[in-house]
């Protein structure tokens, strides 16, 4: 009897255990109507397989999965070629492209569920002080040449929690208030800002939530120092060790960082 009731809760546990790693996908449209796809749902689709040079893993991975088009299609969304897509991160992370530029660059979107490289899971990938998968939902590109990257800049976001589409001014007035105050540099920042930063931090709450919020109720110059700030987001690791926010001392110029945080003092002027 014991050992019937030992094999019931492994099944059990096993089943529980399929369903956390092969979570339901939430697809928002741009009316803001949440659609959830399963696993079940999931079933009607082809099965896919592709072999991308991927830049996170910095080499060729094989991956199963499928292809973003049809998973859109799944929910009856078909995007507008002026909107953006977001990608949300089960940690809060957003990544987003305009389709416009998905079309420019001739890369198609697949939605990886499994790394046929590995057959006992998903290949780790340090993130910050932590090795940890890119499962279950992980957005890879084709481009046209294999070997070549896009100049336009594709994004790679993983453990996706949810897909939404919206127009690209969406929260504008939040992030660039209506005024006649703003500077070149602040309209360089903003640029450099949207860019680069909001995939992780927000400003009057727009944008992603793995750093901390750099406006409300406190701007971030009011309590930081500038030349810190300066220095740290040239090297956070030489700061804060296994940091998992990136340097972007080889990717913007000093001249850059400034205008960014030109930008967050004009924030200052312009909270939510």
């Amino acid at each position: 009897m014991r050992a019937i009731l030992l094999i019931a809760l492994l099944l059990v546990a096993t089943h529980s255990y399929a369903k956390e790693t092969r979570p339901d996908l939430s697809i928002v449209d741009i009316q803001g109507t949440k659609h959830v796809l399963t696993e079940d749902d999931f079933r009607q689709l082809q099965l896919d397989s592709i072999v991308v040079l991927d830049p996170v893993y910095n080499k060729h991975k094989r991956y199963a999965g499928y292809w973003l088009s049809d998973i859109l299609t799944l929910a009856r969304i078909h995007p507008d070629p002026n909107t953006v897509l977001t990608f949300t991160a089960l940690d809060g992370y957003k990544a987003s492209i305009a389709i416009a530029d998905v079309v420019q660059s001739g890369a198609k979107a697949f939605v990886a569920i499994e790394d046929l490289d590995k057959a006992d899971g998903w290949e780790k990938l340090q993130h910050g002080k932590e090795w940890i998968s890119p499962g279950p939902y992980y957005l890879v590109w084709q481009t046209p040449m294999i070997d070549v990257t896009p100049s336009i800049k594709l994004p790679w976001p993983y453990q996706i929690a949810e897909i939404s589409i919206h127009k690209p001014d969406e929260g504008l007035e939040k992030l660039f208030a209506n005024s006649n105050d703003k500077s070149e540099s602040v309209t360089s920042g903003y640029k450099v800002f949207q860019q680069n930063c909001m995939a992780c931090h927000s400003l009057n709450l727009q944008g992603g939530v793995v750093g901390p919020e750099l406006n409300v109720p406190k701007n971030i110059l009011e309590y930081e120092d500038r030349k810190f700030l300066k220095d740290f987001i040239s090297d956070p690791s030489s700061y804060r060790a296994r940091s998992k926010m990136p340097a972007f001392n080889s990717t913007l110029t000093p001249q850059e960082i400034d205008d960014v945080l030109d930008y967050l003092a004009w924030m200052g002027k312009h909270k939510l």
